[in-house]
């Protein structure tokens, strides 16, 4: 690095105190103080290095060389600790101010050069119009007053991975892991921190926003675990209703296949979300809100366009898609950590919220 980045590195590096303040509750987990000071330090280097959030270039910008980047490399890929408590304390830091106002589920495509990192497998990226090389995960977000975090991730696992021991063996994938659809990534991600906490989270609907899903066995999960929900459908899964427009939600009754899909949800709200002079909507959600008045139900899908805003701006900057180690671990410590990262950086981000 030269002396003028480097400048601009320590003119933007947090205040150690400051930092290690923040992320205190989050590392009590860790049972060791040198893992606790490498938390810090990885989340540091993820909040001021410029470009890909590599070892290599974390250790740099930190000012370290070859034995920082291993530290870093080590405390992700080869640690012993666990990420979920970390993402549950994360969880109830950011709600514990302002309760959330839904919880949103976005899909994240991270496209990679070969096929040796974990989970890789090719996929239609609609960005680009065809198949890549991408590891594909669901995050589930808080949205706290149109404030977004991210506070859990999970990493998809096609059977091009779950079952080949090779591959299993040499990324650390845990034996009992089977390969899962999106549909089945999705719910488990929702699941895993709103059903998995020790303490009840704070309440608030389940917003879908997952493309290739089944829409309906995802509603049929969330009414079973009593969660509210307004989930993004194909507008040709459900009845065409004249009139559900963005100041007209309708109650509908699903055709008879889709209602056996949704056994025992009786009506749902049907609405629709259009931003032009179009005849056809933009979105199409379903919702067991039936009694939630237009303003509400648009807010809620709003959350979603706010959390892909968020991640365009934060989290993506801050490196998740950057992870250059191969292993199931690894991923998910780094992808902690960004979390991590990225609630430091809107802590202290002046900019206009959401």
């Amino acid at each position: 690095m030269n002396g003028a980045a480097r400048h601009g590195a320590d003119a933007c590096r947090p205040a150690d105190d400051a930092l290690s303040a923040l992320c205190a509750p989050l590392f009590a987990s860790l049972p060791r103080s040198d893992q606790r000071e490498r938390f810090v330090k990885y989340v540091e280097g993820l909040l001021v290095t410029e470009g890909r959030r590599s070892f290599r270039n974390m250790a740099a910008c930190l000012g370290g060389g070859p034995t920082l980047e291993q530290r870093l490399h080590h405390f992700v890929s080869c640690s012993t600790w666990d990420w979920m408590p970390v993402r549950r304390a994360l969880t109830t830091q950011v709600t514990a101010a302002t309760p959330p106002d839904a919880w949103v589920l976005r899909p994240l495509l991270a496209p990679k050069e070969g096929s040796s990192t974990v989970g890789v497998h090719r996929r239609h990226v609609p960005d680009v119009g065809h198949l890549l090389n991408v590891q594909y995960a669901v995050g589930l977000w808080a949205v706290c007053d149109r404030r977004c975090h991210p506070v859990n991730w999970r990493l998809l696992l096609p059977r091009t991975w779950t079952a080949d021991p090779t591959r299993r063996a040499r990324t650390s994938i845990p034996e009992g892991d089977h390969p899962e659809s999106p549909t089945e990534c999705a719910t488990a991600a929702c699941f895993d921190l709103l059903a998995g906490a020790r303490d009840p989270l704070p309440g608030a609907p389940v917003v879908v926003a997952v493309e290739d899903i089944d829409a309906f066995s995802v509603i049929r999960q969330l009414r079973a675990a009593r969660l509210p929900f307004l989930v993004r459908v194909e507008p040709g899964d459900v009845p065409t209703v004249p009139g559900a427009g963005r100041a007209a939600p309708v109650r509908v009754r699903l055709p008879d296949r889709r209602a056996d899909e949704v056994s025992g949800a009786g009506d749902l709200l049907l609405f629709h979300r259009s931003t032009g002079a179009e005849p056809w909507p933009d979105e199409v959600w379903l919702t067991d809100l039936v009694d939630a008045d237009p303003a509400e139900l648009a807010g809620l899908a709003a959350s979603a366009r706010a959390v892909d805003a968020s991640f365009a701006r934060v989290t993506d900057p801050l490196g998740a898609r950057d992870f250059t180690g191969r292993t199931f671990d690894g991923w998910n410590r780094h992808m902690t950590l960004v979390s991590v990262a990225h609630t430091a950086r809107t802590a202290t981000d002046s900019s206009p919220r959401l």
